[in-house]
């Protein structure tokens, strides 16, 4: 059997649950059939033991391939056939006329054949053939009353049946375009999320490592083979793919004595227990740290830092202390990535907190503290409930339930109707049926809703009380005709009570109407040759419930099953899209500043000693430097062309400063507008400032050149004819774009 579209879940599920319903029933006729015929084999003529060995094994085999395989119009023609041979052997001449029930069973299994697994039309025409097959069979042993009377089953099973397909394909495709929908939603939101991720972990690596190493390049007095593995180190992390989120335990103090401390600064570790957390935790700690540490070789000019870490799996704190020149934490820049990003900001997505306290002269201390979350809300735990679960599979309760059991109430008034004389009484039944169809219905309507449990007790006892008063009145010879139709006539209740509140209920109101039988029976007080000839009736509503049980707690369990498996299929798209989406980012980051931050880099790591000695390594290291932090504040807005005007500037004495407070992986296009329009005149500003911050959904752009030039204030108005440039005269021009954040 092949696998479905993953877009058809819920549809193809339907398809197998309506298959294995079929076969479940099946199974049950079959027992049915053999327990009415079997005990009687010495009395029935050879062409009905024939076809009910041949009826038997038909069952058995298409029980098996519906359990297994897709049935087809091969199956339906098969059953059709049967059952046409099936009902003319009834009508061999013989002193024993079997109950109704058993001659129609083969009937009922091809129309349910017909109605479930054809297309409609040839549906419809399958199933007429069958009725008037029967009615033609029965009319010389019932006589038209009977044959009529005996039709009822044989209408109601092919409809229920039809109503039950068409009401569960047609939810089961909404459903599945539903989970397409949110399978797509939530790999889009994944994909999102894996792209701000992985931009943040480049930004930090491109400030952490790639930029710090420039720096360190020029910077005279540090040891070449200090600056070449930072080099080394910048290259690896800057390369290195984006690593996904990780559940796995780890040690974080083993990570925290592999780390390297500031050069020409004496690191003490104060021993400790060990700490294990996920991993996830623990790179997010350990890059902050890195960070922290970093600054105190840049920074602090410290003699000592100590490293101490308290803590155990539930929780730690982590203390970077050192006694360097200390600074005042209000003088920090809000827009300073080193410390807001790569410290406070990585604790703050692992849900944990930095705090520093500093002042000039009294040394930093930088607190890392982190504890597993408490007081959680857990995910709720949906339990495998039927009513649960057929919510899950289809998006009304009411349209399964009233296919199945609709059909039967309808069809029940011909028997009703048709028995009104049969015995006195028989009015009042015809009574507390019509109020059991009316609660039944009524329950049906109320299906998506929390109905009390007393109110399906006081059901319960209706239909079972009523059913067992009925015992009292119906007549004695009626076990074999559909003068009892009372006691069938609970099924749809039944079906409705188990749907509801569980099996439970529905088995004891079964049990009200089904003791009280068997005890008349056994003491006489109905008139049948052998206990057989009472096995119909008594199965009756085990049939009617045990069919509608099967089909909803089929549907039930396919609820379960689609569910559980578009959940399995999503969560592998979510993690395929977040990783493909972590890559694409990374690459298109690398691709940014690769070509001219890298290969320097790489060139540094295996330099000799002189190479860092020369002045024009230096100039470009700080040239790079440059280039990445503005790649930081303004990421994939600058293009080769704008990054060497840049470049030019600032070699021209220019000083450039740009500033953001956004922090987004796509800053605004007229950014690069305002730049090029800016820096493409000559001669090159003394200073040009350029800031972004959010205003409402959008960015505003504001940007200083000092000192004024009216030929720049016209290229500005010209490229950007919808800001507000200002010029003031000899001083300075400033310019202001309020732009949308995705443009």
């Amino acid at each position: 059997m092949t696998s479905p579209d993953t877009s058809r879940t819920y549809l193809y599920g339907v398809e197998r649950g309506m298959q294995r319903s079929f076969a479940s029933l099946a199974l049950l006729l079959l027992g049915s059939n053999l327990g009415t015929i079997v005990p009687m084999a010495d009395r029935v003529p050879p062409a009905v033991l024939v076809m009910t060995a041949i009826f038997g094994g038909y069952l058995c085999v298409t029980a098996a391939r519906a359990w297994r395989v897709r049935l087809g119009a091969a199956d339906s023609v098969t059953g059709m056939v049967l059952a046409g041979v099936s009902a003319l052997a009834y009508v061999v001449p013989t002193e024993l006329v079997l109950p109704m029930a058993t001659r129609g069973n083969a009937v009922v299994v091809a129309t349910l054949l017909a109605a479930g697994f054809l297309r409609t039309r040839l549906a419809v025409v399958s199933c007429l053939v069958l009725v008037l097959v029967y009615f033609a069979t029965a009319l010389p042993v019932d006589g038209l009353a009977g044959a009529a009377e005996g039709l009822w089953p044989i209408l109601a099973s092919p409809l229920a049946a039809g109503a039950v397909s068409r009401v569960l394909r047609r939810a089961a495709s909404r459903a599945d375009e539903a989970q397409v929908s949110v399978h797509a939603a939530r790999v889009l939101s994944a994909s999102s999320e894996a792209r701000r991720a992985a931009h943040k972990q480049f930004q930090r690596t491109l400030h952490d490592d790639v930029a710090a190493a420039l720096r360190a390049v020029t910077t005279l007095g540090l040891d070449p083979e200090a600056v070449r593995q930072a080099c080394a180190t910048a290259m690896i992390r800057a390369e290195a793919a984006p690593v996904p989120p990780s559940s796995e335990v780890e040690d974080l103090r083993a990570g925290l004595d592999l780390l390297p401390g500031p050069a020409g600064t004496k690191v003490e570790r104060l021993p400790g227990p060990r700490v294990l957390v996920s991993g996830e935790v623990v790179r997010a700690v350990l890059d902050a740290a890195r960070e922290v540490l970093a600054n105190v070789g840049r920074h602090a000019k410290a003699t000592v830092v100590v490293i101490e870490l308290v803590g155990d799996r539930e929780g730690f704190v982590l203390l970077i202390r050192d006694d360097g020149v200390g600074f005042r934490t209000d003088m920090v820049r809000r827009t300073s990535l080193g410390l807001r990003e790569s410290v406070i900001g990585r604790l703050a997505e692992m849900g944990g907190t930095a705090d520093v306290r500093s002042a000039p002269g009294e040394g930093t201390t930088v607190e890392l503290r982190w504890s597993r979350p408490r007081g959680e809300p857990l995910p709720p735990v949906v339990k495998s409930t039927r009513l649960r679960g057929m919510t899950a599979a289809v998006d009304d309760l009411r349209q399964p339930l009233a296919a199945v059991c609709l059909p039967y109430l309808a069809s029940m008034v011909l028997p009703v109707v048709s028995n009104l004389d049969a015995a006195p009484g028989m009015g009042w039944l015809a009574a507390w049926y019509g109020i059991l169809t009316a609660g039944t219905v009524l329950l049906i309507m109320f299906a998506c809703k929390a109905v009390p449990l007393a109110v399906g007790v006081l059901a319960g006892v209706w239909a079972g009380g009523g059913a067992a008063a009925a015992l009292l009145v119906i007549p004695a010879d009626s076990l074999t005709n559909f003068a009892s139709w009372p006691i069938g006539a609970t099924g749809p209740m039944l079906v409705v009570l188990g749907t509801l509140w569980r099996w439970p209920l529905s088995v004891a109101a079964l049990f009200v109407e089904e003791v009280p039988l068997l005890g008349m029976i056994a003491s006489g007080a109905f008139v049948t040759r052998s206990y057989t000839d009472a096995l119909p009736a008594v199965t009756a509503p085990m049939l009617a419930l045990v069919m509608g049980l099967v089909i909803t707690n089929t549907i039930a369990r396919l609820g379960g099953v689609v569910l559980a498996a578009g959940a399995e299929r999503t969560e592998i798209a979510v993690s395929t899209a977040a990783r493909d989406s972590r890559l694409s980012v990374h690459a298109k980051r690398i691709a940014e500043i690769g070509a001219e931050i890298l290969p320097f880099l790489r060139w540094l790591a295996t330099a000799d000693r002189a190479a860092f000695d020369l002045e024009e390594t230096r100039v470009r290291a700080r040239g790079l430097e440059w280039m990445a932090r503005d790649e930081l504040h303004i990421p994939g807005v600058l293009d080769t062309r704008l990054r060497h005007l840049l470049m030019t500037a600032r070699d021209s004495g220019c000083v450039v400063t740009v500033q953001a407070d956004t922090d987004t992986l796509h800053p605004p296009s007229s950014v690069r507008v305002v730049l090029d329009a800016a820096l493409s005149t000559s001669p090159m500003p003394r200073e040009l400032i350029l800031s972004l911050s959010t205003e409402g959904s959008g960015v505003l752009i504001s940007l200083v050149c000092q000192p004024h030039d009216r030929a720049r204030a016209d290229a500005l108005r010209t490229a950007l004819p919808s800001a507000a440039v200002t010029e003031y005269e000899a001083e300075a021009i400033a310019v202001e774009l309020l732009v949308a954040l995705d443009t």
